[in-house]
């Protein structure tokens, strides 16, 4: 008896939405889509916030006059005003960048042509470590 062939194809499944009728192919992969889309919609919100409190905050401490003259000199506040400035670019290009990328997978996923990327992981890991780095270094320059 010779061994059973394998099936060329395998039978597809299709879904039944809450009214008993067939949801749309690819939902799952529009909504997984949209939910990282509204996560780094998230960081993008969090990186501007705390930019703009950043930046407020070092303006107060140098017009309210209430550090002490030591701490002036071991903390550079114009430089933390510009980091909060910075924080807030970085947001505002994270979130160009987020509807940029949602736009570009939306169409992969109703292609059907869409292909991860390993890049772009890599390049935000990279540039989280050198932001890591440069703030080691700010913190602790001696």
């Amino acid at each position: 008896m010779e061994p059973a062939e394998p099936l060329k194809s395998t039978p597809r499944v299709v879904e039944m939405g809450t009214a008993g009728k067939p949801q749309t192919p690819h939902l799952s992969d529009h909504l997984a889509n949209e939910r990282t889309y509204l996560a780094y919609l998230r960081t993008s919100i969090a990186l501007i916030g705390f930019g703009v409190t950043i930046n407020r905050f070092s303006i107060y401490l140098v017009q309210s006059k209430t550090l002490p003259e030591r701490a002036l000199h071991r903390w550079n506040l114009a430089g933390v005003g510009r980091v909060g400035f910075g924080m807030v670019i970085a947001g505002l290009i994270l979130l160009a960048w987020a509807a940029i990328h949602f736009t570009q997978v939306s169409r992969g996923i109703e292609r059907g042509t869409y292909r991860p990327s390993t890049l772009i992981p890599w390049i935000i890991t990279l540039a989280v470590l050198f932001g890591g780095g440069l703030s080691l270094i700010w913190l602790f320059p001696d």
